[in-house]
């Protein structure tokens, strides 16, 4: 195993791979937090649509389907967080108008367009390993943002999150935070979209978070165990892919998943009866 990792180590491709999935999982997974505590499991998932649209947009006007993915995905987030704060309509009819609308768009344009299927869809599978230095750095800034968002807001964001009321009477921006917080949510989506596609988001962002959720004790702890998850169920996806030449993303997922599921399962044993 050390000679295998030693000389996957040795290549360009493989290290940047690593590196961005190590960074998204120790930064990204912090935004899965943002997502259980404020219910947006189906914003998460709307935005993963609108970026197969995105990609079919980006493809048809020839700049390629991750930018037009991730371009797609912060529009949308803005959009999304803006019409949450005027309240006009549910999160949940927001996620349906938006998920139906990318959905029905990105079929048409395929029709249309004659842009090829398997190109849009593409986007669903991710491909880490074609990973550039520039991907790399642009990963590592969006990670920083994370956690400088988090750093610099950390008590507004914590009422935010699970005291809202307190919050507001305590003049806490409260619709500016969580616009903010939606726009930070479409920025992580859309670099985990690059990463590792649009059906394993969760495992860098999602399932970590769920995790942290049920054995922290505190919203710094959450934070850090989050974290702590989402690197090691990149790291240990990472390996096991090397190892047994897996896909990586889907290596990944299977890690966070059956971390979550040991979690539950300690916690269901060591709960008092």
């Amino acid at each position: 195993m050390g000679t295998l990792i030693a000389e996957a180590w040795s290549v360009g491709v493989i290290r940047h791979a690593l590196f961005g999935m190590l960074i998204a999982g120790g930064t990204l997974s912090l935004l899965g937090v943002v997502i259980v505590a404020l219910h947006l499991s189906v914003i998460r998932f709307t935005l993963m649509h609108v970026g197969l649209f995105g990609a079919a947009v980006g493809i048809a006007l020839g700049s390629g389907a991750t930018i037009g993915a991730f371009t797609a995905v912060l529009i949308a987030s803005c959009i999304m967080g803006y019409l949450s704060r005027q309240n006009v309509m549910s999160t949940s009819s927001i996620s349906g108008l938006f998920m139906t609308g990318s959905l029905a768009g990105a079929f048409l344009l395929l029709a249309g367009t004659g842009v090829p299927a398997m190109q849009v869809f593409d986007i669903f599978a991710g491909n880490i390993l074609m990973l550039s230095r520039t991907d790399l750095v642009l990963t590592a800034i969006t990670g920083t943002i994370v956690v400088l968002v988090f750093i610099v807001a950390y008590r507004e964001i914590q009422l935010v999150l699970f005291n809202r009321e307190l919050a507001i009477l305590l003049g806490v921006p409260v619709e500016a935070i969580m616009m903010a917080l939606f726009l930070l949510l479409g920025l992580g989506i859309a670099t985990a979209l690059r990463l590792v596609g649009a059906l394993l988001v969760d495992a860098v962002i999602l399932l970590p978070g769920i995790a942290a959720l049920r054995l922290a004790r505190s919203f710094g702890s959450a934070l850090l165990l989050s974290s702590l998850f989402g690197i090691i169920s990149t790291a240990g996806g990472f390996f096991i892919a090397l190892r047994f030449n897996l896909p990586v993303g889907a290596s990944a997922a299977m890690t966070a998943t059956c971390l979550l599921s040991c979690v539950l399962l300690i916690g269901k044993l060591i709960q008092p009866s």
